[in-house]
């Protein structure tokens, strides 16, 4: 094994291999330049491509926390070998942030902000933004559990999936259209092109395990090869509804977790109905549901049916977090 990792740093980066430890994320290898981290990235080409331009924006506008992405001899940001993507980057803090308590939640939403404000000026090749991603997402997403709903009562017979769905359809379908309606009332496709032009990104995965604590106590972020051209309100929305899922909400977390990030990118109110639409739309429930239907299924889940009962719970958090956006 360690020949391979000998040959992709040799052939790909014009460094000897001196040998390694494996980490959650990757490879930590002793080179003849230092120690560099070997991974296999979760993102294509285009989002790696996105995110060396994207890493390079934030270091140079004040935000060092990032690990740097090192070219290939070829120039790309990644290694291709037998149709396998790899990257090479310095090693990150290997502590995550806990994500126990508001108060993790809020020093990760501060730092939060700080990236999304150094992402400000960003010019890539590689963003590919569609002004109407996510009201087109979710009006595709209606479309599809509708058309379920229509397969569903054309069956002879109910399995526990498909009470699932006809029980939690009314209302999914009701706060996907409300959700849909508050993102055009919030300005999303204005504040899209805006973002394009004044420069900015939605890091897609910024979330515990990507949130590594130093000796000191700093943040480092990490998960980048997933990021996409979108607006940096759609990471927010995010990280509001995992604190929602991790912790039981209460104690004004989530107003000091706007406050937060609210000192390095202000919120307007536009903004904050935007927010409320993220976070009202049923994301994780319709997912589940439209990759459940549209694969092959010898028999129901259990699994899944576990998961889709979570994932209709979890939007209380969504009503509750509407609650208190409306309340600021």
């Amino acid at each position: 094994m360690e020949d391979i990792y000998e040959k992709i740093l040799w052939d790909g980066y014009g460094l000897r291999y001196r040998g390694g430890s494996r980490t959650r994320s990757g490879l930590v290898c002793r080179t003849d330049a230092g120690l560099r981290e070997l991974k296999k990235p979760r993102g294509n080409a285009e989002n790696l491509r996105l995110a060396y331009d994207v890493k390079a924006q934030l270091r140079q506008n004040g935000f060092p926390s990032v690990s740097r992405l090192y070219p290939a001899q070829d120039g790309e940001p990644f290694y291709r070998k037998d149709g396998i993507l790899y990257t090479l980057e310095d090693p990150m803090p290997s502590a995550p942030l806990a994500e126990e308590s508001a108060a993790d939640f809020i020093k990760g939403a501060e730092t939060l902000g700080r990236l999304h404000a150094a992402a400000k000026g960003l010019q890539s090749p590689h963003a590919r933004w569609e002004k109407d991603r996510l009201p087109g997402l979710y009006a595709r997403r209606r479309g599809e559990l509708a058309k379920i709903k229509r397969r569903i009562d054309h069956k002879s017979g109910y399995d526990p999936i498909d009470l699932l769905i006809l029980g939690y359809y009314k209302p999914c379908m009701e706060q996907t259209a409300e959700a849909e309606e508050l993102l055009e009332r919030g300005g999303y496709t204005a504040l899209a092109e805006q973002t394009e032009q004044n420069g900015g990104f939605c890091h897609n995965a910024y979330k515990g395990e990507n949130l590594r604590l130093d000796d000191s106590g700093s943040i480092f972020v990490a998960g980048f090869d997933r990021c996409i051209s979108e607006i940096p309100l759609a990471d927010l929305a995010a990280y509001l509804r995992r604190y929602m899922k991790k912790t039981d909400g209460n104690g004004g977390g989530a107003e000091k977790m706007l406050a937060a990030y609210s000192r390095h990118c202000p919120l307007s109110a536009s903004d904050i109905i935007l927010l409320e639409g993220m976070n009202l739309y049923p994301e994780k429930f319709l997912r589940l549901v439209n990759q459940y239907y549209n694969k092959r299924r010898a028999c129901v889940s259990p699994a899944m049916q576990e998961r889709l009962t979570a994932a209709a719970g979890e939007q209380e958090n969504g009503r509750r977090l509407r609650e208190i956006l409306q309340g600021i």
